[in-house]
């Protein structure tokens, strides 16, 4: 199988890109719900099966990246961020294939020091929805 590199890794911001990203990360996390009932038991004894099914899939998107003023990308997601605002997150490989996530962010912080000599900002986005984006931008199905 071939390995999936970062570089070439392209993020969008309802249609603007992003410049001088660090950092992308996309998280999923399954809530579960206990569903053990009495007949669940080990066989040969009076102890519980414990049984779980997936209740809800929650999804998430973590970016860092060097502070450009003057990027339109980065001035969009500012933007959205500020207001509150939903937005769709486009997020491909070197290849064109990805994803197209709509939510909105959750978290933005621009920061920077003297010691690093860099500013910086970071966002967390909340997805509502995805949407498959395949190898020539177009989007897919879910």
């Amino acid at each position: 199988m071939e390995e999936k590199k970062f570089a070439g890794t392209r993020v969008e911001v309802n249609g603007r890109v992003v410049a001088k990203l660090t950092s992308f990360t996309h998280s999923l996390e399954v809530e579960e719900a206990d569903v053990t009932g009495l007949g669940d038991t080990v066989d040969g004894g009076g102890v519980f099966r414990q049984k779980f099914i997936a209740a809800s899939v929650g999804e998430t998107v973590a970016m860092e990246g060097i502070a450009l003023l003057e990027d339109d990308g980065q001035t969009e997601l500012k933007r959205v961020a500020e207001l509150g605002q939903e937005a769709v997150i486009k997020h491909t490989d070197a290849n064109g294939a990805g994803y197209a996530l709509t939510g909105f962010f959750t978290t933005y912080e621009e920061e920077g020091s003297v010691s690093e000599g860099v500013y910086t900002f970071s966002g967390e986005f909340r997805v509502n929805t995805k949407q498959a984006v395949v190898e020539d931008g177009a989007p897919g199905g879910e």
